[in-house]
Order: C-alpha cells, then structure tokens, then sequence
C-alpha cells in the first residue's frame, strides 16, 4: 500500500506569489517600471539597457513552457513515463505548491551538513539531507516553475533550465530548495516532505485519506476525479499513525561538523570532514 498522503494545508500571507491578485499586480508593476524607463531622461526614448533588463526580470518572473525537453523525461523528473508499478512513498513539495517531487524508495542515507556553502546556501544552521537514487525520485506537478542552480566553481545564475551538475534544484514561484542533484543521485531535504507537524495535521490528514478511500470505494475509482487520478498514480493511500517525521528520514549523523555555528547535542555521530573521517565530541573545536 502506498504511504503518500494529502499534505497539511498551509497559512500564507497577501503577499504569496502564487495569488493570481499579486502576480497581476506584479506584471503592472514591471510595465511600469519599463514606462519609467522610457521617460527617465526627459526626451522619452530612455535607455535601451534598462528596458532589455526590465523585460528580462519580467520574463523571469514567469513559469518556462519546456513540457516537452529531453531533460524532463530523465530522472529525477521522468514526465512522461508511466506510473505503472510505482508505488509512492514519499511527496515533498515547496512552500507555495507549485513544485512537488514523489519517491518510491527508501534514502540511502541520511545526514547533517555543517559546510559554509550548505549554511549560506539555506540561510540555515546546517542542511539536513537524504540521499536517494534517481530512479526513485519523478516529478509530481508541471515542470513551469522549476529552478537550477550550479553553486560550485563558475557560479551559474538561477535558471529555468538545468545548469551543469552538481546543482541545486528549487521552485522558481517561491524560492524554495528541494534538492541537490548529482549524476546519479541526489539528496533530498526532508523538512520539504509532507508528513504531520501537529496533532492538527495528523486528524486533517487521516480525515481527506478517509475521503480518498470513500470516494474510490463508492464509485470503483470514478467518484472525486482528483483523488481517483492521485490513486491511480501514486496507489491508495494508508493513514498516518502519529505526529512524526518519517523515521528512516531522521539523520544518522554529521559532517563538517568543525564548521558548526551551534552545536548539537543528539547523541549521533560527529565527523569533523567527511563521514568517517575523524570523530570528535559534540563540543569539541
């Protein structure tokens, strides 16, 4: 039996980019600014460079059309290939729902990195990650809002398209980070899994997982057309027994722990580079 389940629904503010309100509101402001800079130095004609700059950031701000690029139909997005025999244990997705991966495996790993790129990459402490394989990782919402970042080397700005690898891949509409990938893995940020925070989360959750049930049980999977195509998909889903991170996505350990910015007293182990390099105590320099 499949394990995805209806993620808990979320409180965002007026400002959220996803409002079809803000994003017109945002288009009028770009047309504005390209006014503004074609009258800014009194004659009405206005610098070419500023107009090219203003029409690219609005062009920026919009979802890409790549539906059909060779890219996507390779993992971790395979759009286009059938869920037959897929079976979803996992679905994370970014903050404003535009952008969702599902896995179908269990991490090889799962750990704590303490690196300054991870630090200032994330704005975070650290980055907690899980490593899967490709195979095991598709793409679960339209392609439109995906982001690529390479972040080693010759730094290649945020794109729409992907950038040599190693990169980050994020929700353009949000900012969200959902994974590094590599050739052929990559490593997953749990806390943008979808599971229970609250005892709140847990009765809501359970509670649409009932309506699936019913839905698909009452018509022979023709009752709500959204949750029979999410069945279809993903398999029926089974209900969350309590408030919890998915145990085997809790870290085993930590690296470039000698880079930490605040220590961390959970009793797994500490290596000071790289996984089983040297290990050091939970307050040592």
């Amino acid at each position: 039996m499949s394990s995805t389940r209806p993620g808990p629904k979320r409180v965002r503010s007026d400002q959220d980019h996803s409002h079809p309100a803000v994003q017109e509101r945002e288009s009028k402001r770009h047309e504005a600014d390209e006014d503004d800079n074609g009258n800014g130095n009194g004659n009405g004609k206005g610098s070419a460079e500023a107009k090219a700059s203003s029409k690219q950031s609005s062009r920026e701000a919009r979802p890409a059309n790549h539906q059909d690029a060779e890219w996507l139909k390779e993992g971790p997005f395979q759009v286009g290939k059938s869920w037959d025999g897929w079976e979803t244990k996992y679905r994370q997705s970014c903050w404003c729902n535009k952008t969702a991966f599902v896995y179908g495996g269990s991490p090889h790993n799962v750990k704590i990195c303490h690196c300054e790129d991870c630090q200032r990459l994330h704005g975070a402490p650290h980055q907690h990650v899980a490593i899967f394989h490709k195979k095991d990782v598709r793409l679960d919402s339209s392609p439109e809002w995906l982001g690529f970042l390479s972040a080693h080397g010759e730094v290649h700005p945020l794109s729409s398209t992907p950038t040599p690898l190693p990169h980050k891949v994020t929700c353009r509409a949000c900012g969200s980070p959902l994974m590094d990938e590599g050739r052929n893995m990559i490593m997953a940020f749990p806390p943008s899994f979808e599971f229970p925070r609250t005892q709140k989360d847990l009765e809501e959750m359970n509670a649409e997982i009932d309506k699936i049930h019913q839905n698909v049980d009452a018509a022979n999977g023709k009752g709500n057309q959204d949750h029979a195509e999410a069945v279809e998909k993903h398999g029926k889903p089974g209900k969350w027994d309590k408030v919890s991170m998915p145990s085997e996505l809790l870290p085993r350990h930590h690296i470039f722990y000698e880079r930490r910015i605040i220590d961390v007293l959970d009793g797994l182990p500490k290596w000071r580079h790289l996984e089983n390099t040297e290990e050091m105590g939970e307050k040592d320099r």
